[in-house]
Parts: C-alpha cells; sequence; structure tokens
C-alpha cells in the first residue's frame, strides 16, 4: 500500500494536507484529511473530509478562546 500527502490549504495557521491511500494494483482506497499544528507540524486530527478538517481547526481555536476568556476572568476576580 502506497500513501501520498498533498497540501490542501492553510487556516489559521493549520495545514490540512489531503493524505490518499492506493493499493497493490494503483487503485485509490481512501482519502482523509489530516489536520496538522502549527507550532510542531504534528497531526492533531484526521477528518474524513475536507469540510470536517476544516472544522475543527475552528472548534480548536473557539475552545482555546473560551479557555483564555476563563484565564482571564479569573486573574480579575484573584
Amino acid at each position: 500500500m502506497r500513501s501520498v500527502r498533498t497540501h490542501e490549504s492553510r487556516m489559521l495557521g493549520y495545514a490540512i494536507e489531503r493524505l490518499t491511500e492506493f493499493d497493490d494494483a494503483g487503485l485509490s482506497r481512501s482519502i482523509r484529511y489530516e489536520v496538522l499544528c502549527p507550532a510542531t507540524g504534528a497531526v492533531l486530527a484526521s477528518q474524513p473530509s475536507l469540510r470536517a478538517a476544516r472544522r475543527f481547526v475552528i472548534a480548536r481555536e473557539l475552545g482555546e478562546a473560551r479557555a483564555d476568556q476563563q484565564i482571564q476572568r479569573t486573574m480579575l476576580i484573584a
């Protein structure tokens, strides 16, 4: 089995790559999209579609923003 990795897009610093796997006959067996960390390049998620990969990036960034807000509120109270 052979895999081909293709840069698909960049969103909010995250790279999204299409990973296409081919069987021994050269036929495409599966396609998935991997989201890579902007700081380290590590794979954060593997999604079945480009749309799902983009949603993952947005959800992750919204989660980070919420966490930052909660930390700031805690610092103001203390």
